[in-house]
């Protein structure tokens, strides 16, 4: 996981308002330091950083709540959905991890006990040995999860399309412009 960006010149002597800002322009910019990757599908520990940088956005716009007004309400929302959908990518890269971990862990153990079959049998029945190593039986727990594994990759992939739709009509909404104007407007005292 990436670390936060520090946040230079925070000011005890500022007003709320302008420390919020300036705390928000850190977290925006670290936020699209991310905007590279967004179509990569493939960038697992990015798109997993980025999700942690839309944490960091939406919490510092939540923590904010006050200062940012309706403006702040509404990225908040944007954010969220985003971070969400970043989040159900992680949740795929997770599970696949865990398949690809098993799968090579029963293929280690099956390898070992080839190997000793092998090892064990005269020359004469290493084809028999070899050829049925080959076509694994149907309850071989290897089928169900590759299908298992094939299915989270389909299901990864619809969600960086969804991920990438969303990311694409809220920075055409402004969402990217607005954060910007919140980070670097002054923004009148709250009452």
């Amino acid at each position: 996981m990436s670390r936060a960006w520090p946040v230079p010149d925070l000011d005890p002597d500022a007003s709320l308002a302008a420390n919020a800002r300036r705390i928000l322009a850190v977290k925006v910019a670290e936020f699209y330091s991310y905007a590279p990757i967004v179509a990569d599908e493939g960038a697992v520990e990015a798109l997993h950083d980025m999700r942690i940088a839309a944490k960091r956005l939406r919490y510092t716009l939540e923590l904010f709540r006050a200062v940012f007004g309706k403006v702040g309400e509404k990225q908040i929302d944007r954010v969220k959905a985003i971070q969400e959908e970043l989040g159900e990518i992680h949740d795929h890269d997770v599970r696949i991890a865990l398949i690809e971990d098993e799968l090579a862990v029963i293929a280690a153990e099956q390898t070992a006990a080839i190997n000793r079959e092998i090892a064990l049998a005269p020359a004469a029945a290493h084809a028999a040995i070899t050829a049925a190593a080959l076509r694994p039986p149907p309850d071989d727990p290897r089928r169900g999860l590759i299908a298992l594994l094939g299915r989270q990759h389909a299901a990864r992939r619809r969600h960086h399309r969804a991920f990438l739709a969303l990311w694409r009509r809220h920075n055409a909404n402004g969402m990217r412009a607005a954060l910007v104007s919140l980070s670097s407007s002054p923004l009148p005292e709250p009452s």
